[in-house]
């Protein structure tokens, strides 16, 4: 984000000190134009670099579905760790528990 700030900035100041020849008015009008198409253009340069980067990273992407299929497991098995049983054995102490309660 700062690199767009300063592309902008750089091209406003760069746009108005080369029309200021011309007329201060007209280096005032067209420096917020310059200032536009310098951050646009370092736009596109970073994500054209960026890019080139997010497309080697398919070995990534695989890596990154195991671990979220191991954590899901985990959690599954956690879950049912948790969960008693919907019937207890007989005699045990949670039927007798069961009986009591009105």
């Amino acid at each position: 984000m700062l690199v767009l700030v300063a592309a902008a900035l750089g091209g406003g100041i760069a746009t108005a000190a080369l029309m200021h020849g011309y007329s201060p008015l007209w280096a005032a009008l067209t420096a917020p134009l310059g200032g536009s198409v310098a951050a646009l253009a370092a736009a596109f340069l970073l994500a054209s670099q960026r890019g080139r980067d997010g497309q080697a990273d398919a070995d990534l992407d695989a890596r990154m579905e195991a671990k979220v299929a191991a954590l899901r497991e985990m959690a599954a098995q956690e879950q049912d760790r948790r969960t008693p049983p919907e019937h207890p054995p007989a005699g045990s102490a949670a039927t007798a528990r069961d009986r009591h309660v009105a």
